[in-house]
């Protein structure tokens, strides 16, 4: 796989923010655990499949398949999941993303939005976007620049969610 490259995977960022906002919208509403979903954008509607296995490494497992085989011919998508992000000192909650763009050679990316869940004392927190890179030099500052604007105006795309990250936003971490 290769690291992203832009334009080309401006679609796959903005598919990946839209389903982000999606995924903050529902961990606000607290109903338990956010199961992973993989999500895309088709002929200008939104695609979303769900995993549904009663563990959810088993569930993380199937849409790793789902989005490693493509079996519905996407020609991007990204992969939701609830999971963890290590800090230095400790590890948070964080929704993770793994973004990837089909055409050849295949492009992906990883990002975690870590959060404050809102059962917690201090109530639900939205941190900063992490872009977790195997290699440092796989992106240079103005490529990350227009990537992740082009992940926040998908992210805007689901105002629902956009809203919520807006109104908890925290930026301490």
């Amino acid at each position: 796989m290769t690291a992203p490259t832009v334009p080309r995977f401006n679609e796959a960022m903005w598919v990946a923010g839209y389903y982000l906002s999606f995924a903050v919208h529902m961990i606000s509403m607290d109903q338990g655990v956010f199961r992973p979903v993989g999500g895309s954008v088709r002929d200008g509607k939104t695609f979303l499949r769900s995993f549904d296995a009663k563990r959810m490494e088993v569930a993380a497992a199937e849409g790793r398949t789902w989005l490693e085989s493509n079996p519905d011919h996407l020609d991007h998508a990204v992969l939701l999941f609830d999971g963890y992000y290590n800090l230095p000192n400790r590890k948070v909650d964080a929704l993770c993303a793994e973004i990837v763009d089909y055409a050849q050679p295949r492009q992906n990316l990883r990002v975690a939005l870590p959060y404050r869940p809102v059962t917690s004392a201090a109530g639900l927190a939205i941190y900063r976007l992490k872009v977790i890179l195997e290699n440092e030099a796989d992106m240079n500052g103005e490529t990350a620049q227009i990537l992740g604007q082009t992940l926040m105006d998908g992210f805007e795309a689901y105002s629902e969610g956009f809203d919520i990250w807006k109104q908890h936003q925290d930026e301490s971490i």
